[in-house]
């Protein structure tokens, strides 16, 4: 039998960026070791790649190979079962193995209830779908693998979990020979994978098992320098969970930088409480643009209670530093939780509304909370799942796969099994109705400004011209949190009209941001 698979990223691009998904691409390096042909399909790159339908996905991997490897994240999950059964209804043989943070959380109970799934990585997957591939190419008699839940016809079988991979240097460099540069507009390198923080709102910290491994910064420098030498890619993400838990490494980091003068601007995720104003200006002078803080809350009571290791006094401060240094910050809240009172609330929006006022420089998101499957908030209020409204709509984090008439088929896929999707759904919280319509109101100021570029002659010039006296009028004039939120986005938005009417963008620039479901960095992800 021929050593062949297809392996596809079924992942989505965002706000107009398009980033080689590493993950994918890690796999593929360590199957080429083993010798095996590794055909690489990247679902972000279709025209048609939709979250509520599985038929731009069938399309996709038509004539696939006998061995279909899969990569997702929650939001594409539904997706990714639908279009597995379809596949496999027009070619029986087809073994489909699924990975990445999408199905680890409920890999059992996946596997029970989608009797066409033939296995599913857990965690990282480069030593797991190696020892998988193998065995099924050499007929070798099911077993156990460690790592993964295996069908063996009527039966299945865990093999537990596999050991970290201690050393990411030992992994083999991504297989970016299989990927076509001149389709994405960015590119992306880790330097650790794991998170040790617990917050309960986050399965990111479960998913690596509470640790994080560390990769050598010559090697991360190297692979920078060749991105930039050998695919003109000088905008990199660092897509490490939190790319600055260890201060001291990330300042070597930056001081090689600086020495090597490297050329490359690049973005990472911060973390409040890890920065220094003495980190954020040595990392600006080694090319960072871009840092995206994960804030959640303004309220001390919420930020304690989720186990934030935050405190609110700090975040501010930090913020305001971080936009006079870097191009852009992206600022993310979460409200919606089951225990956020509405004045938990209002110190949220409060916060929300200073940063909103070093737009563009600072860029606010507001997402409902989405009990992911493997977070603590949702192992402790699972059971009191809502499906989301139609007011909801525009502070879902995931998809609304619940509330669009094209995705019949994923939607009773979703809605069927609740406790495997529980990010499409929402969670009580006190007080839902008001705090709606506080956001509402910013929806308003963001509806008026962007409508008086066409109504206003100094408005209007913000599409074409960098006018940073106008944006701070039209900031100074919002005097109530919601106006200032509404008014920073619609600054930010114009910002990146004028962009990308240049073609020109930074790592996490958007309008949503880096957060629509963090780009997990390892495994089949």
């Amino acid at each position: 039998m021929a050593k062949r698979v297809t392996l596809c990223s079924a992942t989505l691009g965002e706000d107009g960026r398009w980033e080689p998904p590493l993950g994918p691409l890690y796999i593929a390096s360590a199957l080429e070791r083993c010798g095996v042909e590794v055909e690489f399909r990247d679902y972000q790159l279709c025209d048609e790649a939709s979250p509520f339908t599985a038929e731009p996905l069938v399309e996709q991997l038509a004539g696939h190979s006998q061995f279909l490897l899969v990569s997702c994240f929650v939001d594409m999950l539904p997706v990714v079962l639908e279009a597995s059964r379809r596949l496999i209804e027009m070619r029986p043989d087809t073994a489909v193995i699924l990975g990445g943070p999408g199905p680890t959380a409920g890999a059992a109970q996946i596997m029970e209830r989608f009797p066409w799934i033939a296995g599913i990585v857990r965690g990282e997957g480069e030593e797991t779908i190696a020892e998988w591939v193998l065995g099924a190419i050499e007929s070798r008699p099911s077993a156990a693998i460690a790592g993964m839940v295996l069908r063996d016809g009527d039966r299945l079988l865990d093999g537990g979990s596999r050991p970290r991979i201690a050393s990411i240097d030992q992994l083999p460099a991504p297989a970016y020979h299989l990927v076509e540069w001149d389709r994405y507009t960015h590119a992306r390198v880790i330097t650790t994978r794991g998170c040790p923080y617990r917050c309960s709102f986050c399965d990111v910290a479960a998913l690596w098992d509470n640790k994080a491994a560390y990769r050598s910064l010559e090697q991360t420098i190297d692979e920078m320098l060749f991105l930039r030498s050998q695919h003109g890619r000088d905008a990199i993400a660092i897509v490490d969970d939190t790319f600055v838990l260890d201060r001291s490494r990330v300042e070597d980091f930056c001081r090689r930088m600086i020495e090597i003068d490297s050329g490359v601007e690049w973005g990472c995720f911060g973390r409040i409480n890890l920065m220094t104003p003495k980190l954020i200006e040595l990392m600006e002078r080694a090319g960072c643009r871009a840092v995206f803080y994960g804030i959640d809350s303004g309220a001390p009571r919420i930020l304690k209670r989720t186990i934030k290791s935050l405190k609110a006094e700090t975040i501010l401060p930090t913020v305001r530093e971080s936009a006079q240094a870097f191009d852009k910050t992206e600022a993310s809240f979460i409200w919606g939780y089951p225990f956020e009172e509405l004045n938990d609330f209002q110190r949220t929006l409060e916060l929300a509304g200073e940063c909103s006022l070093l737009a563009p420089s600072v860029n606010v998101q507001m997402h409902m909370l989405s009990p992911l499957p493997n977070s603590p908030i949702y192992r402790e209020f699972g059971r009191d799942l809502l499906l989301p409204e139609p007011e909801d709509a525009r502070w879902l984090l995931l998809p609304q796969v619940l509330l669009d008439s094209r995705a019949t088929q994923i939607r009773d896929t979703v809605q069927s099994h609740p406790d495997l999707f529980p990010g499409f759904f929402n969670l009580p919280t006190p007080d839902k109705v008001l705090k709606r319509q506080h956001l509402e109101k910013a929806m308003e100021a963001l509806d008026r400004t962007i409508g008086n570029t066409l109504l206003d002659p100094a408005v209007g010039t913000l599409v074409e011209e960098d006018r940073p006296d106008l944006e701070r009028a039209l900031l100074s004039d919002a005097r109530e949190p919601e106006d200032r939120i509404g008014v920073g986005l619609a600054v930010g938005f114009l910002r990146r009209v004028r962009r990308r009417n240049k073609q020109r963008s930074y790592p996490f620039e958007g309008n949503r941001g880096a957060a629509m479901v963090r780009q997990r960095n390892g495994g089949l992800a």
